[in-house]
């Protein structure tokens, strides 16, 4: 399996559910001019990553579709509970809010802070998601009690956008992404490619 990747942008997570896995993997680091040539494009028709090239051939990119069929593709790792038990629909649900609610919202939020708009409905908004989230990691350690899984790996790396945010205003999930950005895996996936 070969990961096509750029330190620091989504393409961590897959690397992350690889060592959370435990299975070997094989990195292509791309600078943002290869990503952009015509042979990226080949396999990712945006020039973006991360995109996985698996064992049978098939190339897939979109980082949550790719850790959640990883996770099914490595069950021992028991980052995606098995098809059909009660703990998969919630895995599913909470990958799906972090990529429709999450993202977006924070994305908004930063992009408001940086060109010096108005940030406060954006702000607001990610306020509701909080205690959403907050709420659903309870004494946690994880979103699923004391399973972690891919939705906390794609959690977690979109609260790293907005932790100095965390630190003042929700403490709860800064010890949370602390929490899940101490662990082995992390630590090794996020050190691949940089210098």
């Amino acid at each position: 399996m070969r990961v096509y990747h750029s330190p620091g942008s989504r393409s961590t997570r897959v690397l992350w559910t690889l060592e959370e896995a435990g299975v070997p993997y094989e990195v292509t680091v791309l600078t943002l001019e290869e990503r952009r040539g015509a042979e990226h494009r080949r396999l990712h028709p945006l020039g973006r990553v991360p995109v996985v090239e698996l064992d049978d051939g098939q190339v897939m990119f979109e980082s949550a579709a790719i850790c959640l069929h990883l996770g099914d593709l490595f069950p021992d790792s028991r980052l995606v509970p098995q098809a059909g038990s009660a703990e998969r629909p919630q895995v599913l649900q909470w990958v799906l809010f972090a990529m429709t609610e999450v993202e977006p919202t924070q994305a908004r939020w930063m992009r408001a802070r940086r060109e010096n708009r108005d940030e406060s409905e954006d702000r607001d908004r990610f306020d509701e998601l909080a205690t959403v989230l907050r709420s659903a990691i309870g004494d946690g350690p994880w979103l699923l009690g004391d399973s972690f899984t891919v939705a906390d790996i794609i959690l977690a790396r979109m609260l790293n956008v907005v932790r100095d945010e965390l630190v003042d205003v929700y403490p709860e999930l800064e010890k949370y992404r602390e929490r899940a950005f101490a662990r082995d895996a992390h630590v090794r996936a996020n050190a691949v490619g940089r210098t």
